[in-house]
């Protein structure tokens, strides 16, 4: 009965606002305490259950997304200074990029990813054989794997509990040169401020590469409603329910055109998900076309929830609407 009762409440709108807003109490009450530490970040711990190869074929993937879709060679990155927001429980991307030849990476996660250490050195020990020589060189000036992991901060430091909106005096202005993010910035319920320090400590021409996921992170959608419910929730009630869990923050495209203009970078939009299509859009595209990349179905979610939209969402364009994933690539002028 008690399992019947917890099925059904799951199922209903009001509930999941309920337990979201109990939810976020706690975890504020328990970040005020010092207790930083988060699964949501675990991505190669075995909350996932990723296997070496998966582990490291995600890291690769995200690696060379970075640079197919930024039109940047492992060349280029040699000198620069690059800072990853939001790593969550690895640095292996990090990793890449030093081996790559970037001058030093610096990784901010506001929250202590859960992770297992012998799997991480696993993970790093089997990255390091799949470089060169100069590959491996550059490796172990950034991490040594003799006995445990330990970096060498000069080259790659990782850094919890602060959130990249308070970032700002951590680093000289203009210090970095890439600032990378993958699956990160849907979580900064400060995505304002957080884009104030990246713009002060970014140089000029330098370049911003995100990836963000606009989706409700499986909030509503996952108990089988409409993909697009989570914009249905007042401003004031949403803030109680995310602001300081990590969840979705609801910063849809027309945020991120917006924010970049703003800034006066100049800025590619490359589309990466569609609501109501199970695949992803790959190659990601910059232009999405109604009836190629998206169908009735998608038009359909969209219309049955508009008349419900909070109004910041309401007059939004269906295009605009219909887009569930981004990759910001950006250049300060």
């Amino acid at each position: 009965m008690v399992a019947q009762l917890k099925k059904v409440a799951r199922k209903s709108k009001t509930f999941i606002i309920a337990s979201n807003i109990y939810h976020n109490w706690r975890t504020e009450r328990r970040f005020k305490s010092g207790n930083i530490e988060y699964t949501g970040g675990s991505t190669h711990s075995v909350v996932c259950q990723f296997s070496l190869p998966q582990s490291l074929g995600y890291i690769n993937d995200v690696f060379e997304d970075f640079l197919r879709y930024s039109g940047f060679t492992p060349e280029m990155l040699r000198g620069k200074k690059v800072l990853e927001v939001g790593h969550g429980d690895s640095v292996g991307v990090a990793l890449r990029f030093i081996a790559a030849g970037a001058e030093r990476v610096v990784c901010i996660d506001k929250f202590y990813s859960k992770q297992d250490p012998s799997q991480q050195h696993n993970i790093y020990t089997a990255l390091r054989e799949q470089m060169n020589e100069d590959e491996r060189r550059r490796f172990d000036e950034a991490i040594d794997l003799t006995n445990g992991t330990k970096l060498n901060e000069e080259k790659l430091k990782a850094m919890y509990g602060t959130g990249i909106e308070d970032a700002g005096q951590a680093f000289e202005p203009g210090y970095f040169d890439i600032i990378i993010s993958r699956g990160a910035l849907q979580s900064v319920f400060e995505i304002d401020s957080a884009f104030s320090v990246m713009d002060r400590l970014l140089r000029s021409g330098g370049e911003m590469w995100h990836k963000i996921d606009l989706s409700d992170l499986g909030m509503f959608r996952d108990c089988g409603m409409n993909p697009l419910t989570f914009l249905t929730v007042p401003e004031s009630i949403y803030r109680l329910m995310i602001k300081d869990t990590g969840k979705a923050n609801r910063r849809l495209i027309d945020y991120y055109r917006d924010k970049m203009d703003e800034l006066g970078y100049q800025a590619k939009y490359f589309v990466t998900a569609i609501f109501g299509r199970k695949d992803l859009v790959v190659p990601h595209k910059e232009e999405i076309v109604p009836g190629v990349d998206y169908t009735e179905q998608t038009e359909l979610l969209i219309n049955q929830v508009r008349p419900q939209l909070d109004s910041k969402f309401r007059d939004m364009s269906d295009k605009d609407l219909a887009v569930a994933g981004l990759f910001l690539i950006a250049r300060k002028k």
